[in-house]
């Protein structure tokens, strides 16, 4: 049995080359001082690490992100998450209307209540919700009114490992998987879902087999949108009450796509 496209589409496009412009900077809009309208298209970005950094400048990091980011060592990682964060507040800037620098980012853990790791939150705007996620030298940021998830991932060396399949695979979804001329992809394509779904609360990691993908009516009321690199190096998945509009281009006039690649929705 194939593994069917999302319900809001297949596969989508990927983290642009890496150039010298600001592709994320946010677009000049009017502020929406009430929040965000519950029709608004939840926003989902896509950038190249390298392109984010220099956006640094324009967002305010609390304290415990520049502690957390202190702690990393210097290099990639540090880098990575440095960019997610400055990139998911310019993704909620530009539903919002409002410049980065003004949003305030906070996290709290579920399982132990740690405030500078778990879900994203914008404190100044509960109605927001916000996601992020980095990969080596890639990040993705979701922003939408209500929940949104987000998860991107290196596929340049996946390799298909039937334990961790078995675990977070449904049965009709690990036949599928199976049977796909790639199944390392194929498996990476439901992984990068399900992570979304983890980060929006409809499952958890230790529960990842109780959710079907092949199900074309399933999870009920959630929408996704897939993204994938004309190269093949990266895949990534959003997820909303709605279907996300996902951003990877330089453009940052364009609400969808920018660059050469494949996005369905």
């Amino acid at each position: 049995m194939p593994i069917p496209p999302s319900r809001t589409g297949g596969t989508t496009p990927a983290v642009p080359p890496r150039r010298a412009a600001a592709p994320a900077t946010p677009q000049e809009a009017v502020p929406r001082p009430d929040g965000p309208d519950p029709s608004m298209t939840p926003l989902a970005l896509v950038r190249a690490t390298a392109d984010v950094l220099p956006l640094l400048d324009s967002v305010t990091l609390a304290p415990y992100e520049q502690h957390r980011a202190a702690r990393l060592p210097a290099g990639e990682r540090r880098e990575d998450y440095l960019a997610a964060h400055a990139l998911v507040r310019v993704c909620a800037a530009r539903l919002l209307g409002v410049p980065p620098a003004g949003l305030t980012l906070g996290q709290v853990c579920a399982g132990c209540g740690g405030e500078d790791h778990g879900r994203p939150y914008l404190r100044d705007h509960p109605g927001v919700g916000v996601s992020l996620s980095h990969a080596r030298g890639a990040v993705a940021a979701a922003a939408g009114p209500g929940p949104v998830g987000v998860d991107v991932e290196d596929a340049s060396a996946a390799v298909f490992d039937a334990r961790v399949a078995a675990r977070s695979l449904a049965p009709a979804e690990l036949a599928a998987v199976r049977a796909a001329p790639d199944p390392a992809r194929s498996f990476l394509r439901l992984w990068v879902r399900k992570e979304a779904l983890v980060k929006v609360g409809v499952t958890t990691l230790g529960r990842l087999r109780a959710v079907d993908l092949t199900d074309p009516g399933a999870p009920a009321g959630w929408r996704f949108a897939d993204w994938s690199s004309p190269d093949g190096r990266l895949t990534a998945a959003a997820v909303a009450r709605t279907t996300p509009a996902v951003d990877g281009g330089n453009d940052p006039d364009s609400s969808r796509s920018a660059y050469p690649g494949e996005q369905h929705a």
